[in-house]
């Protein structure tokens, strides 16, 4: 009897560990059950996260670095306008404007005469002015800066600006956007040959 009862007791105990395995494992597939939505969710978020960075990252190279034009932009939106101003204020100003559709107008000697031109001049004169580093000017050289010591320990700063000098004024226009740079005679050079060349070219094709 005794033997059985203990066969018995260990029938009862080998029934109720596996009876233990039965339920912990009916539990592990429960938890198993409710963490895999869980972990589903995280997938999700992580590829919505690197979603939304590639997004940023695109979004931010879509301007030639800070404060630039866009990468873009149709080539009928594009305005350049050049306005000379002589230093004798008797004399009136020298504006030529091109505009993406090819066509332009230039303004001297009080009159202004339109004209058209081909839209590869114009992208000629944009690429000309990508070589130089335009769009990373200041936009203004007009004015001259220096420092002087007052009082024998303080910095102060002056702005000098001849009024008998020319200055050119140039601007870029592109879907909102706008640059501007203003300088006088004898600076930025290689700007200044530009606008030398739209000046002339917009007097040649007058004669035309």
């Amino acid at each position: 009897m005794i033997s059985k009862i203990d066969t018995d007791h260990g029938v009862y105990q080998m029934g109720e560990l596996g009876n233990e395995k039965l339920v912990a494992g009916f539990k592990l597939k429960r938890v198993a059950s409710i963490r895999t939505p869980y972990g589903l969710l995280a997938a999700i978020l992580l590829i919505v996260i690197a979603c939304l960075g590639m997004t940023m990252s695109i979004a931010a190279e879509r301007s030639l670095g800070p404060g630039g034009p866009p990468l873009t932009y149709g080539i009928d939106e594009v305005r350049i306008r050049l306005i000379r101003h002589p230093g004798n204020a008797a004399l009136p100003a020298q504006r030529v404007s091109l505009s993406g559709s090819g066509s332009a107008t230039l303004e001297q000697d009080g009159k202004t005469l339109s004209f058209t031109y081909e839209v590869t001049d114009l992208l000629a004169v944009i690429n000309a002015l990508y070589k130089i580093r335009f769009f990373d000017l200041p936009g203004d050289y007009t004015n001259q800066y220096s420092v002087f010591l007052k009082d024998g320990k303080t910095v102060e700063t002056t702005a000098l600006r001849m009024l008998d000098v020319n200055v050119m004024n140039i601007c870029f226009t592109v879907a909102g956007y706008e640059k501007c740079v203003s300088y006088s005679d004898g600076q930025l050079p290689d700007l200044e040959n530009i606008a030398k060349r739209i000046f002339s070219g917009a007097n040649e094709l007058l004669k035309k």
